[in-house]
């Protein structure tokens, strides 16, 4: 899934920088009149701010199902009943862990989840920030 977006989105720019090359007058491949660096600086620039928040946007929401994951231990391990359990196809690893954990643990790996989800809000290097997060998971 994470390929064929990529994929998405470099089709994307590349049609678009080829569109604004030849709104400005250039040939495919070849040199640029004078004057356009500037305009193709901009999209360049543009085209990295939409892949990176794209990036950035993506591990948002794996960080968002993550947490749905160990809210659902936390119900397990507080006895909630099955209906409550969001990842009913998770069912076998949400009671072990359950079972193999306590409720403060739980805590702390949500709270580590939160933790990277601003560090990554403030702009912090995403492997830095999921690194830092895998850490605090592991030691529950």
């Amino acid at each position: 899934m994470a390929s064929s977006a990529k994929q998405a989105a470099t089709e994307t720019d590349e049609k678009e920088t080829e569109a604004l090359r030849a709104a400005l007058g250039g040939q495919s491949g070849g040199r640029m009149p004078r004057g356009t660096a500037g305009a193709m600086k901009e999209l360049e620039e543009k085209q990295k701010r939409r892949r990176t928040r794209s990036q950035r946007d993506s591990l948002d929401l794996a960080l968002v199902d993550l947490t749905s994951f160990y809210r659902d231990v936390l119900a397990l391990q507080f006895g909630s009943s099955q209906e409550v359990v969001a990842n009913a196809e998770l069912r076998d690893a949400l009671e072990r862990i359950a079972e193999g954990s306590t409720p403060a643990a739980t805590l702390r790996r949500i709270e580590a989840i939160a933790a990277c989800r601003e560090a990554l809000d403030r702009n912090v290097a995403p492997l830095l920030a999921v690194e830092a997060m895998a850490m605090a998971l592991r030691a529950g």
